[in-house]
């Protein structure tokens, strides 16, 4: 069931990234399409909620993951949101990236006491 939420997340960053694909090939009408920022939307929000999900499921929600998830799900909207011309979306932008350092600081398993 994870295999299917990593997919999304997946599909949700092609999104993401194909206007500026299309942009250097010069497909500047497509590219500047509301479609991708929607799909990214859709297909990120689908792929956290699907990981959140198999984490309750298998009672392993912890902290750690729910930091991990929150940053990715803001970080998808803060960019889909700016891109779809939000005001001040790109703060949303920023808590995504912030969580995502205050992940990578904070150690994710417990010393062990000797």
């Amino acid at each position: 069931m994870t295999k299917w939420g990593t997919y999304s997340i997946f599909v949700a960053l092609l999104a993401m990234l194909l206007p500026f694909i299309l942009i250097a090939f010069e497909a500047t009408d497509i590219s500047s399409s509301p479609f991708f920022p929607l799909i990214a939307l859709v297909f990120g929000s689908l792929g956290v909620m699907i990981h959140l999900f198999s984490l309750l499921k298998s009672d392993t929600l912890n902290g750690s993951a729910l930091l991990l998830l929150t940053s990715v799900l803001s970080i998808i909207f803060g960019f889909s949101l700016s891109s779809l011309g939000i005001p001040n979306a790109k703060y949303l932008l920023l808590m995504g990236a912030l969580l995502v350092a205050v992940w990578i600081i904070i150690p994710n398993k417990k010393q062990e006491e000797e």
